[in-house]
């Protein structure tokens, strides 16, 4: 939008509109004056003075759009705002300007189409409420009143890429530059049981959206136009400017118990607040035992989805004080090595797996891992996590040796080594779990098994147990050079002479 086209908006967006340009211009360094065609255009009326517009110049660049113009409007109101949800219009440019090759090209493909063939595409969910947010979208979702899966096939071929289809919902996936991009039919949706997959079939906008996740995920952008109005029957646009997360009704937990963990990551991301109402809904699925129904599988992707959030220990958190992780199992309620993680950067699944391992016993975690179906690699994590608590003591004692700090370690995964250094409160044992990483693990003797050969020793077994010997007198600072390993072998031969 320009200084031109914001005149031609009606009056209740114009106001808004021009703040928000003013807004574009001090993000470019330029000192943000209205042009005087605008300010003749409010004159008489309570726009915000040329002097607080200057206020405007040394703002950071990194502000977020929405959040100036609100406190913009509170300079000239004297008090906090309330958000303008009848703001609605949003650019399509302001869109596409986050994304991807992949993504941009189908963005563009399908906005030509829609402009030209009148086809009733829309940009659907999370992306229009990213853009509202004046955030970067990472996905993009379209919903195509008719079907979609024929007009994903002509989009890719147009760009050359391939498609991926799934006839029982009418969706198809677009699969181009390493993006994938989900074009879907309009469809309603019945769930025959809590925690199945839902009949789908297909209808309208409306029912589309009214089968979504939270309010906030339930608008439509149209693809026409520069700057078309959002679509949001259900109040997303106010529960955005609120802070809230909401369902779209009061089974939505029951009919898709994993919907309890995606609210949970939208509060934490977005710096929102689950209402009072689906707290209640929340705890009334848990209590009513839904979650049971939900396979390990299911679970355990939305770990994975957890695990990858830049807020992930907060999650975790929140998900302990619901009761949801509780749920899933019962051992998973304790969140106090979780809050250990604050302020920790570069982490990894592992350390978040330990974190929740850390107060569970061996049996406990097996269980864990059977109802989670977790892969191998984190079945590791956990049970190594649950295994180094035990040794604990053991590899903090005051006088034990490094060559028994290594035995006791060997074998255990790496992984949990690091995210239980990480996690630790007790120093010594820490600083001897990373000084094993670091260090004593990639020690090994001068001497070789060819070289115990030459020496004299015959048999493979002894050669390995002289191998071990050696190790652990090189760990201990008993030999620290060849000729003192040559030494100890030649008393060892003696001594089983």
């Amino acid at each position: 939008m320009n200084w031109a086209s914001a005149m031609v908006l009606p009056p209740k967006f114009r106001r808004l509109a021009v703040l928000r340009e003013l807004i574009v211009t001090a993000h470019v360094g330029i000192v943000a004056r209205a042009p005087q065609d605008v300010k003749a255009s409010n004159a008489g009326n309570s726009s915000v003075s040329t002097q607080r517009l200057g206020l405007l110049a040394p703002l950071g660049l990194s502000v977020n759009h929405n959040a100036i113009i609100w406190t913009l409007a509170s300079l000239s109101t004297g008090g906090i705002p309330t958000p303008d949800t009848s703001l609605t219009f949003i650019s399509l440019d302001r869109v596409a300007g986050g994304l991807s090759g992949g993504q941009m090209a189908v963005f563009n493909s399908l906005r030509r189409r829609a402009t030209a063939q009148g086809l009733p595409v829309y940009l659907v969910g999370g992306p229009v409420r990213d853009a509202v947010l004046d955030v970067p979208a990472n996905d993009l979702d379209f919903v195509l009143i008719g079907d979609a899966p024929a007009l994903a096939a002509e989009v890719a071929e147009e760009l050359a890429c391939k498609i991926i289809v799934y006839p029982r919902f009418g969706t198809a996936t677009i699969d181009i530059e390493d993006d994938r991009v989900d074009v879907v039919t309009a469809r309603k949706e019945r769930y025959p049981s809590p925690g199945s997959l839902p009949e789908v079939s297909a209808s309208s906008l409306e029912d589309d959206l009214a089968r979504r996740d939270f309010s906030i995920n339930a608008m439509a952008l149209p693809l026409v136009g520069d700057s078309p109005e959002v679509i949001d029957p259900h109040g997303g646009l106010s529960d955005i400017a609120n802070r809230t997360i909401r369902t779209m009704y009061s089974d939505s937990f029951t009919d898709d118990p994993t919907r309890m963990f995606r609210a949970i990551r939208y509060e934490q991301r977005l710096g929102f607040q689950i209402s009072s109402d689906t707290v209640s809904d929340l705890r009334r699925t848990i209590v009513s035992g839904y979650a049971d129904v939900v396979s390990g599988d299911r679970w355990r992707q939305e770990f994975q989805k957890i695990f990858g959030e830049s807020q992930a220990f907060k999650m975790l958190i929140r998900a302990i004080g619901l009761g949801l992780l509780a749920a899933v199992h019962p051992a998973l309620c304790d969140s106090r090595p979780l809050a250990i993680l604050a302020g920790e950067n570069g982490l990894a699944a592992s350390d978040y797996l330990a974190a929740l391992a850390i107060p569970l016993s061996l049996a406990d975690g097996e269980q864990v891992s059977r109802r989670l179906n977790l892969p191998a690699d984190w079945a590791r994590v956990l049970r190594d996590t649950i295994v180094l608590q035990e040794i604990s003591p053991l590899i903090s004692g005051p006088s034990v040796k490094v060559s028994a700090v290594c035995s006791a370690l060997e074998g255990l995964d790496d992984n949990a080594i690091a995210a239980s250094a990480r996690l630790s409160q007790e120093p010594q044992f820490a600083a001897r779990l990373s000084r094993y990483l670091e260090v004593w693990k990639q020690v090994r003797p001068r001497l070789t098994g060819d070289d115990l050969r030459t020496m004299g020793v015959s048999t493979g077994s002894m050669v390995g147990e002289i191998l071990r010997e050696l190790l652990s007198a090189r760990l201990d600072g008993l030999v620290g050079n060849e000729e003192g390993e040559r030494a100890l072998v030649n008393q060892i031969i003696s001594r089983g002479s």
